[in-house]
Protein backbone atom coordinates (compact mmCIF):
# COMPACT_ATOMS: atom_id res chain seq x y z
CA UNK A 1 0.00 0.00 0.00
CA UNK A 2 1.25 3.93 -0.80
CA UNK A 3 1.20 5.22 2.70
CA UNK A 4 2.70 8.47 0.80
CA UNK A 5 -0.59 8.99 -1.44
CA UNK A 6 -3.19 8.27 2.10
CA UNK A 7 -0.55 10.75 3.68
CA UNK A 8 -0.98 13.87 0.46
CA UNK A 9 -5.56 13.25 0.96
CA UNK A 10 -5.49 12.66 4.54
CA UNK A 11 -5.31 16.59 5.02
CA UNK A 12 -7.94 17.25 2.63
CA UNK A 13 -10.38 14.75 3.34
CA UNK A 14 -10.02 15.16 7.18
CA UNK A 15 -11.10 18.88 6.30
CA UNK A 16 -13.75 17.77 3.96
CA UNK A 17 -15.42 15.52 7.21
CA UNK A 18 -15.12 18.75 9.38
CA UNK A 19 -16.48 21.05 7.32
CA UNK A 20 -19.26 19.15 5.86
CA UNK A 21 -20.04 18.01 9.94
CA UNK A 22 -19.14 21.74 11.07
CA UNK A 23 -21.67 23.14 8.92
CA UNK A 24 -24.04 20.12 9.48
CA UNK A 25 -24.14 21.31 13.01
CA UNK A 26 -24.75 24.82 12.51
CA UNK A 27 -27.97 23.98 10.28
CA UNK A 28 -29.40 21.72 12.76
CA UNK A 29 -28.57 24.14 15.32
CA UNK A 30 -30.95 26.27 13.75
CA UNK A 31 -33.59 23.94 14.68
CA UNK A 32 -32.21 21.97 18.23
CA UNK A 33 -32.81 21.82 21.04
CA UNK A 34 -36.09 22.61 21.13
CA UNK A 35 -36.22 23.58 24.47
CA UNK A 36 -33.29 25.48 26.47
CA UNK A 37 -31.19 23.23 28.28
CA UNK A 38 -29.71 23.86 32.20
CA UNK A 39 -26.83 22.56 33.54
CA UNK A 40 -26.19 23.41 37.13
CA UNK A 41 -29.18 26.27 36.87
CA UNK A 42 -28.06 27.98 34.52
CA UNK A 43 -28.55 27.81 30.74
CA UNK A 44 -25.81 26.86 28.03
CA UNK A 45 -25.30 28.96 25.41
CA UNK A 46 -27.07 28.27 22.35
CA UNK A 47 -30.11 26.78 24.10
CA UNK A 48 -32.80 26.19 22.30
CA UNK A 49 -32.01 26.47 18.86
CA UNK A 50 -31.65 30.09 16.68
CA UNK A 51 -35.55 29.59 15.10
CA UNK A 52 -37.11 28.00 18.30
CA UNK A 53 -35.42 30.85 20.30
CA UNK A 54 -36.43 33.50 17.82
CA UNK A 55 -39.64 32.63 16.84
CA UNK A 56 -41.70 35.68 18.23
CA UNK A 57 -38.82 38.00 16.48
CA UNK A 58 -39.58 35.35 13.31
CA UNK A 59 -43.51 35.86 13.63
CA UNK A 60 -43.29 39.66 13.84
CA UNK A 61 -40.92 39.84 11.14
CA UNK A 62 -42.10 38.03 8.51
CA UNK A 63 -45.91 39.48 9.34
CA UNK A 64 -44.71 42.75 9.24
CA UNK A 65 -42.40 41.52 6.02
CA UNK A 66 -46.17 40.01 4.34
CA UNK A 67 -48.42 42.74 5.19
CA UNK A 68 -47.07 46.01 4.42
CA UNK A 69 -44.21 44.48 1.61
CA UNK A 70 -45.80 41.09 0.02
CA UNK A 71 -49.81 41.45 0.02
CA UNK A 72 -50.81 45.88 0.39
CA UNK A 73 -53.54 46.99 -0.50
CA UNK A 74 -53.22 47.42 -4.33
CA UNK A 75 -52.59 44.06 -4.52
CA UNK A 76 -55.59 42.95 -3.12
CA UNK A 77 -57.15 45.38 -5.05
CA UNK A 78 -55.72 44.13 -8.55
CA UNK A 79 -56.54 40.75 -7.96
CA UNK A 80 -59.84 41.24 -6.93
CA UNK A 81 -60.78 43.04 -9.63
CA UNK A 82 -58.71 41.49 -12.81
CA UNK A 83 -60.28 40.05 -15.53
CA UNK A 84 -59.71 36.71 -14.29
CA UNK A 85 -61.43 37.00 -11.16
CA UNK A 86 -63.60 39.43 -12.23
CA UNK A 87 -64.88 36.79 -15.29
CA UNK A 88 -65.41 33.88 -12.68
CA UNK A 89 -67.62 36.05 -10.75
CA UNK A 90 -69.70 36.85 -13.95
CA UNK A 91 -69.66 33.37 -15.09
CA UNK A 92 -71.04 32.34 -11.32
CA UNK A 93 -73.84 35.01 -11.28
CA UNK A 94 -74.87 34.16 -15.21
CA UNK A 95 -74.86 30.32 -13.89
CA UNK A 96 -77.16 30.82 -11.40
CA UNK A 97 -79.38 33.55 -13.57
CA UNK A 98 -79.60 31.10 -15.99
CA UNK A 99 -81.70 28.64 -14.32
CA UNK A 100 -85.42 28.52 -13.98
CA UNK A 101 -86.15 31.14 -11.19
CA UNK A 102 -87.78 28.18 -9.15
CA UNK A 103 -84.81 26.88 -8.63
CA UNK A 104 -82.79 30.02 -8.05
CA UNK A 105 -85.30 31.21 -5.32
CA UNK A 106 -85.23 27.64 -3.50
CA UNK A 107 -81.43 27.74 -3.42
CA UNK A 108 -81.11 32.15 -2.57
CA UNK A 109 -83.48 31.32 0.39
CA UNK A 110 -82.17 28.00 1.15
CA UNK A 111 -85.95 26.81 0.84
CA UNK A 112 -86.73 23.41 0.20
CA UNK A 113 -89.97 22.19 -1.87
CA UNK A 114 -92.73 22.00 0.48
CA UNK A 115 -91.58 25.93 2.45
CA UNK A 116 -91.26 26.78 -1.29
CA UNK A 117 -95.12 25.94 -2.14
CA UNK A 118 -95.94 26.94 1.08
CA UNK A 119 -94.62 30.51 0.25
CA UNK A 120 -95.83 30.32 -3.58
CA UNK A 121 -99.23 29.75 -1.85
CA UNK A 122 -99.02 32.99 0.33
CA UNK A 123 -98.22 35.56 -2.66
CA UNK A 124 -101.05 34.07 -4.48
CA UNK A 125 -103.17 34.70 -1.64
CA UNK A 126 -101.84 38.49 -1.55
CA UNK A 127 -101.88 38.94 -5.18
CA UNK A 128 -105.30 38.16 -5.84
CA UNK A 129 -106.47 39.96 -1.92
CA UNK A 130 -104.53 43.05 -3.65
CA UNK A 131 -105.83 42.68 -7.10
CA UNK A 132 -109.59 42.93 -5.26
CA UNK A 133 -108.58 45.66 -3.16
CA UNK A 134 -107.45 47.96 -5.55
CA UNK A 135 -110.90 46.82 -7.73
CA UNK A 136 -113.18 47.52 -4.76
CA UNK A 137 -112.20 51.30 -4.82
CA UNK A 138 -113.23 52.05 -8.06
CA UNK A 139 -116.94 53.25 -8.68
CA UNK A 140 -118.18 50.60 -11.25
CA UNK A 141 -121.64 52.17 -11.71
CA UNK A 142 -119.93 55.23 -12.46
CA UNK A 143 -117.82 53.68 -15.02
CA UNK A 144 -120.55 51.16 -16.27
CA UNK A 145 -123.24 54.19 -16.56
CA UNK A 146 -120.74 55.95 -18.60
CA UNK A 147 -119.19 53.31 -21.19
CA UNK A 148 -122.93 51.25 -20.60
CA UNK A 149 -124.93 54.49 -22.07
CA UNK A 150 -122.68 55.29 -24.89
CA UNK A 151 -123.34 51.93 -25.51
CA UNK A 152 -126.63 51.62 -25.73
CA UNK A 153 -127.39 54.86 -27.51
CA UNK A 154 -125.19 53.48 -30.00
CA UNK A 155 -127.06 50.46 -30.32
CA UNK A 156 -130.52 51.71 -30.64
CA UNK A 157 -129.36 54.68 -32.71
CA UNK A 158 -132.01 54.81 -35.78
CA UNK A 159 -134.47 52.75 -34.07
CA UNK A 160 -137.49 52.94 -32.42
CA UNK A 161 -136.00 52.45 -28.89
CA UNK A 162 -133.80 55.56 -29.34
CA UNK A 163 -137.45 57.52 -28.38
CA UNK A 164 -137.93 55.37 -25.50
CA UNK A 165 -134.67 55.15 -23.51
CA UNK A 166 -133.42 58.45 -22.19
CA UNK A 167 -130.81 59.42 -20.25
CA UNK A 168 -131.87 58.69 -17.17
CA UNK A 169 -133.76 55.71 -17.97
CA UNK A 170 -130.51 54.10 -19.08
CA UNK A 171 -128.14 55.46 -15.96
CA UNK A 172 -131.51 53.97 -13.48
CA UNK A 173 -130.95 50.29 -15.07
CA UNK A 174 -127.07 50.39 -15.68
CA UNK A 175 -125.86 52.10 -12.26
CA UNK A 176 -127.46 48.89 -9.96
CA UNK A 177 -125.91 46.33 -12.49
CA UNK A 178 -122.69 47.99 -11.61
CA UNK A 179 -123.02 47.80 -8.24
CA UNK A 180 -123.88 44.51 -8.26
CA UNK A 181 -120.83 43.49 -9.85
CA UNK A 182 -118.70 45.32 -7.84
CA UNK A 183 -119.86 43.71 -4.73
CA UNK A 184 -119.95 40.46 -6.73
CA UNK A 185 -116.41 41.13 -7.65
CA UNK A 186 -115.16 41.85 -3.87
CA UNK A 187 -116.82 38.55 -2.45
CA UNK A 188 -115.65 36.19 -4.80
CA UNK A 189 -112.67 38.13 -6.27
CA UNK A 190 -109.88 35.91 -4.61
CA UNK A 191 -111.28 32.87 -5.98
CA UNK A 192 -112.13 34.58 -9.59
CA UNK A 193 -108.45 35.64 -10.02
CA UNK A 194 -106.72 33.07 -8.12
CA UNK A 195 -106.30 30.83 -11.11
CA UNK A 196 -105.33 32.87 -13.32
CA UNK A 197 -102.53 34.57 -10.63
CA UNK A 198 -101.09 30.75 -10.33
CA UNK A 199 -101.30 30.08 -13.71
CA UNK A 200 -98.81 33.36 -14.70
CA UNK A 201 -96.61 32.29 -11.58
CA UNK A 202 -96.23 29.00 -12.91
CA UNK A 203 -95.35 30.63 -16.24
CA UNK A 204 -92.68 32.70 -14.68
CA UNK A 205 -91.19 29.69 -12.99
CA UNK A 206 -89.75 27.79 -15.59
CA UNK A 207 -88.56 30.67 -16.91
CA UNK A 208 -84.71 32.08 -16.28
CA UNK A 209 -83.22 35.51 -15.06
CA UNK A 210 -81.84 35.87 -17.99
CA UNK A 211 -85.25 35.15 -19.38
CA UNK A 212 -87.20 37.56 -18.30
CA UNK A 213 -84.21 40.06 -18.92
CA UNK A 214 -84.39 39.11 -22.43
CA UNK A 215 -87.71 40.27 -23.24
CA UNK A 216 -87.14 43.92 -21.71
CA UNK A 217 -84.27 43.73 -24.64
CA UNK A 218 -81.48 43.59 -22.17
CA UNK A 219 -79.17 40.94 -23.87
CA UNK A 220 -76.64 38.23 -22.18
CA UNK A 221 -73.62 40.48 -23.31
CA UNK A 222 -75.04 43.39 -21.46
CA UNK A 223 -76.34 41.38 -18.39
CA UNK A 224 -72.71 40.32 -18.06
CA UNK A 225 -71.41 43.57 -18.39
CA UNK A 226 -73.56 44.91 -16.09
CA UNK A 227 -72.02 41.97 -13.45
CA UNK A 228 -68.64 42.79 -13.94
CA UNK A 229 -69.05 46.55 -13.93
CA UNK A 230 -71.04 46.16 -10.51
CA UNK A 231 -68.57 43.43 -9.15
CA UNK A 232 -66.03 46.06 -9.59
CA UNK A 233 -67.23 49.11 -7.78
CA UNK A 234 -68.02 46.76 -5.03
CA UNK A 235 -64.58 45.14 -4.47
CA UNK A 236 -63.08 48.27 -5.43
CA UNK A 237 -64.83 50.43 -2.61
CA UNK A 238 -64.51 47.33 -0.34
CA UNK A 239 -60.91 47.09 -0.10
CA UNK A 240 -59.93 49.34 2.58
CA UNK A 241 -63.44 48.11 4.53
CA UNK A 242 -61.41 44.52 4.27
CA UNK A 243 -58.05 46.18 4.87
CA UNK A 244 -59.55 47.63 8.20
CA UNK A 245 -61.07 44.40 9.51
CA UNK A 246 -58.62 41.72 8.31
CA UNK A 247 -54.89 42.70 9.95
CA UNK A 248 -53.06 40.36 7.50
CA UNK A 249 -49.58 40.90 9.78
CA UNK A 250 -50.95 40.40 13.08
CA UNK A 251 -52.86 37.24 11.16
CA UNK A 252 -49.58 36.02 9.99
CA UNK A 253 -47.63 37.00 13.16
CA UNK A 254 -50.03 34.66 15.30
CA UNK A 255 -50.33 32.06 13.12
CA UNK A 256 -46.40 31.71 13.11
CA UNK A 257 -46.47 32.29 17.20
CA UNK A 258 -48.69 29.65 17.58
CA UNK A 259 -46.98 26.79 15.50
CA UNK A 260 -44.97 24.16 17.19
CA UNK A 261 -41.40 23.90 17.10
CA UNK A 262 -41.92 21.42 14.59
CA UNK A 263 -44.46 22.32 11.83
CA UNK A 264 -41.83 25.59 11.84
CA UNK A 265 -38.76 23.26 11.11
CA UNK A 266 -41.38 21.73 8.20
CA UNK A 267 -42.01 24.68 6.84
CA UNK A 268 -38.96 26.34 6.68
CA UNK A 269 -37.08 22.98 5.30
CA UNK A 270 -40.20 23.06 2.77
CA UNK A 271 -38.73 26.55 1.19
CA UNK A 272 -35.16 26.28 1.67
CA UNK A 273 -34.04 22.35 2.07
CA UNK A 274 -32.04 22.72 -1.11
CA UNK A 275 -30.05 26.04 0.03
CA UNK A 276 -29.32 24.86 3.86
CA UNK A 277 -28.37 21.23 2.03
CA UNK A 278 -25.97 23.35 -0.06
CA UNK A 279 -24.48 25.05 2.52
CA UNK A 280 -23.64 21.90 4.40
CA UNK A 281 -22.02 20.36 1.29
CA UNK A 282 -20.10 23.48 0.86
CA UNK A 283 -18.68 23.44 4.40
CA UNK A 284 -17.26 19.52 3.02
CA UNK A 285 -16.07 21.46 -0.10
CA UNK A 286 -14.32 24.94 1.63
CA UNK A 287 -12.94 22.27 4.09
CA UNK A 288 -11.76 19.77 1.14
CA UNK A 289 -9.73 23.20 -0.34
CA UNK A 290 -8.30 24.37 2.42
CA UNK A 291 -6.44 21.02 3.23
CA UNK A 292 -5.34 21.30 -0.27
CA UNK A 293 -3.72 24.52 0.52
CA UNK A 294 -2.32 23.42 3.94
CA UNK A 295 -0.85 20.68 2.01
CA UNK A 296 0.60 22.77 -0.59
CA UNK A 297 1.96 24.95 2.05
CA UNK A 298 3.38 22.66 3.95
CA UNK A 299 5.04 21.15 0.91
CA UNK A 300 6.69 24.15 0.28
Amino acid sequence: MDFSIIKYLAGPIIGAVIGYFTNLIAVKMLFYPRKEVRLFGRRLPFTPGAIPRGKSRLAKAVGTAVGETLLTRSDIESKLISDEVSGNVADAVMGKLSLPLKQEVMELASLSEESYEEKKGKAVDFISDTLVKSLSKLNFSDILVETGSAAVKEKVKGTMLEMFLSEDLIRSVIGPVGSEVQKALIAKGPDLFRPSVVEKIEEIEEDSGLGLLGKVDVGEEKTRGTIVRIYRNVASSGVDRLMATIDISGIVEKKIRDMKEEELEVLVLSVMKKELNAIVNLGALIGFVLGLVNLLLLSL
